[in-house]
């Protein structure tokens, strides 16, 4: 008797599911992704291609040697680095002046000169991945911008992330699970940003194919639903489409997978990228639009005015200690 009642009960339920996978796939296949890597061009794009088809990535110019920009820090406090050099044609200037009568004038003005402070609009500290994203979104919007790092530019956290650029598949069961209308948003604008990553950094992404081994036949086609919900979702921002693969050809492309139990997998595509090289890349295009950009050097102390609002910092620099000298100590001036 409870035979027959689970027999009525399945047949239905499989009917159902065959029906709405049915429809799925036929919805999937007419607005499927068709666009190739490539295909769509970057508008402004300074990239060159080999006749492989492999992108060149562009080489930047000549920026600012470390010691340049060190004494642009400096300036910034109303210290000027060649002050010595120039002091000897200071005092023929001074004699010459004394001599037309207008030396206490000409020594006034020189003075005020040397202690003019150029503060930056922006000091960043830390030259990780969003200390060099502000400095770069900073620098491009017309501020003055200081950055400085007391290691190297993503000797951190910015150097252990996952390498994934992912329009976050789990938040995707997480918006139908919870029917929250927020992480559906996420899912969209970080599937968008994904694409406008991949396009503008060929030479540091990827595509990335993941594979998920299902030991279990009823969680395959709730996979499968996932991952085809999320190629829809992508839209144009897709390119390549998830499949299910035999459990043969899963062990085939890894051996070393666990073998009881194992119906199959299924693959779906995400993006990848070398998060050291992008961090390092976003440095140097921040100082190539004019931000002062310096490793090694680290912040002592920080500034404060008479109203003790933050208005610069006091940093070290750690290459003159490491090569054996005294550290020098100078203070860099910032509103904010």
């Amino acid at each position: 008797m409870a035979a027959r009642q689970s027999q009525r009960l399945l047949r239905p339920l499989l009917v159902l599911t065959s029906a709405t996978a049915l429809a799925g796939g036929v919805i999937y296949i007419s607005y499927r992704p068709r666009h190739l890597p490539g295909s769509d061009p970057v508008g402004d794009s300074s990239l060159a291609y080999s006749p492989d088809g492999h992108a060149r990535p562009p080489r930047f110019p000549d920026v600012k040697s470390r010691d340049e920009q060190i004494a642009d820090l400096k300036r910034s406090a109303g210290v000027r680095s060649d002050a010595r050099k120039d002091q000897g044609w200071r005092a023929i200037g001074s004699s010459v002046s004394r001599l037309l009568g207008r030396g206490g004038l000409d020594d006034a003005a020189q003075a005020r000169d040397d202690a003019q402070e150029e503060p930056y609009d922006l000091l960043i500290i830390g030259g990780g991945a969003t200390g060099s994203g502000v400095a770069l979104d900073a620098v491009t919007r017309g501020l003055k911008v200081a950055m400085v790092e007391r290691d190297d530019f993503s000797s951190g956290t910015s150097s252990k992330s996952t390498k994934l650029v992912h329009g976050g598949v789990r938040y995707l069961e997480k918006a139908v699970r919870d029917l929250d209308y927020n992480q559906y948003k996420l899912v969209k604008e970080a599937l968008r940003e994904r694409k406008y990553f991949l396009d503008t950094a060929p030479h540091l992404s990827m595509w990335l194919p993941i594979m998920l081994p299902i030991y279990q036949w009823l969680k395959a086609p709730y996979y499968w639903i996932g991952v085809k919900c999320y190629d829809l979702l992508a839209g144009a921002e897709n390119i390549e489409s998830s499949y299910f693969l035999t459990r043969s050809k899963a062990l085939d492309a890894f051996p070393m997978l666990k073998r009881k139990g194992l119906v199959g997998a299924l693959v779906y595509y995400d993006g990848a990228h070398n998060d050291s090289r992008m961090n390092v890349s976003l440095a140097m295009t921040a100082a190539l639009y004019g931000a002062t950009v310096v490793n090694h050097l680290e912040v002592t102390s920080l500034e404060r005015d008479v109203s003790g609002k933050l208005c610069g910092a006091t940093v070290k620099d750690l290459v003159a200690e490491k090569n054996g000298r005294r550290p020098q100590e100078f203070k860099i001036k910032a509103k904010a």
